[in-house]
């Protein structure tokens, strides 16, 4: 029943954002509401759900990234920092803006996710100095301009002066964020 519940609330999210109440999600899922209220004691425990299999989500695809053996360093690293945003549910600025305005809590364990979550980046980043392919950087740095851009990114998308969607912008910016943008010499 769990499961049903989060597959009506994920197409409700992308349907019409977080606007939708627990007596249409009980009428959704074929149930009363006194028994999704008895699920799901609130309409922030059940975003609170969804953000958590979201990120927990995210955090096996990284897994899965980083124990690949036939990936080199640099491979895992961009691919890890392109995959946060791969099959987020919040990634629409009217999402971001009401997860802030209305769910306080939830956008803090969202945005706690999106800044502390770096261990395994922060790993990739000692592997690839050790091995020569990166040169030695300002790390809190690094992550501070990836969230910052991740957001700008998120902000609105149609002013954004390319076609290209969210995910084509986040490579181009991680891209940037690795390699520079002055040609290589030689």
């Amino acid at each position: 029943m769990n499961d049903r519940i989060m597959e009506v609330v994920r197409h409700e999210i992308k349907r019409r954002g977080l606007r939708f109440t627990m007596a249409e999600l009980a009428k959704l899922s074929g149930m009363s509401t006194k028994t999704l209220y008895g699920i799901f004691s609130s309409k922030e425990e059940l975003i609170t759900a969804i953000l958590d299999d979201t990120m927990n989500e995210l955090k096996e695809k990284e897994k899965a990234i980083l124990e690949n053996n036939e990936l080199s360093t640099l491979t895992k690293l961009k691919k890890c920092l392109v995959l946060v945003p791969a099959d987020f549910q919040f990634v629409d600025m009217n999402l971001i803006t009401d997860l802030q305005r209305f769910y306080p809590l939830q956008w803090k364990l969202l945005d706690r996710f999106l800044n502390q979550q770096w261990d395994s980046i922060l790993s990739l980043f000692n592997e690839g100095i050790s091995e020569g392919i990166l040169r030695s950087f300002n790390t809190e740095l690094f992550i501070d301009l990836y969230v910052g851009g991740f957001y700008r990114l998120i902000e609105d998308p149609s002013a954004r002066k390319s076609n290209k969607g969210l995910q084509e912008s986040l490579e181009d910016m991680v891209d940037i964020l690795l390699s520079g943008i002055v040609q290589k010499e030689g």
